[in-house]
């Protein structure tokens, strides 16, 4: 009896802290745009030679043509 007991009373509150937890709200994932302008800002905080620089500002920038894969 005591053992049940004992279960019980770890088990109902471990049970009732899950049932309030607030769920987590839900992610939108990222836009086009929104990843393209952090990696504008990643290439710009970057200590690339012009070249590389200006070829991959080129890439992200200029829109793709369509029924090209990025690979």
């Amino acid at each position: 009896m005591n053992r049940a007991l004992a279960l019980l009373s770890l088990i109902v509150p471990l049970w009732l802290v899950g049932c309030s937890s607030q769920p987590t709200p839900q992610q939108e994932p990222y836009s086009d745009e929104q990843v393209k302008s952090f990696a504008l800002k990643m290439l710009g905080a970057s200590n690339l030679s012009d070249e590389l620089y200006a070829k991959y500002r080129r890439a992200l920038t200029e829109p793709r043509a369509e029924g090209r894969s990025g690979s």
